[in-house]
């Protein structure tokens, strides 16, 4: 998917074009390969425009940050390790390189 398919979804134009760096984020990762299926992450991030929603280290730790009904979410973002690895705005999946992922839900990515 490149940015003329960005385009081309009004909604995912629209909320990419509010934040630059996350476009740039997407535009670099989406046509990485999916993470191999044995990788074991370290941690695992999750963030929004406002920042980070929550994470876990090492499967021992885990935390997430409280918002407020006004702080609704544009779009998702998933980390593993550091890299980009799943990106969605509303049901639109734009990143998944989650081989798991792409399993479960077969068709509908």
């Amino acid at each position: 998917m490149q940015l003329l398919q960005l385009n081309s979804n009004q909604e995912i134009f629209s909320v990419l074009s509010r934040y630059p760096e996350w476009l740039k984020m997407v535009l670099e990762t989406i046509d990485k390969p999916p993470i191999d299926g044995d990788y074991y992450p370290h941690i695992i991030e999750v963030f929004d425009q406002h920042g980070l929603l929550a994470g876990k280290v090492n499967e021992k730790f885990a935390y997430e940050c409280t918002r407020t009904v006004e702080e609704q979410s544009d779009f998702t973002a998933w980390f593993i390790d550091g890299e980009l690895t799943v990106f969605y705005v509303g049901s639109e999946v734009l990143v998944n390189r989650l081989q798991v992922l792409t399993d479960a839900l077969g068709g509908l990515l």
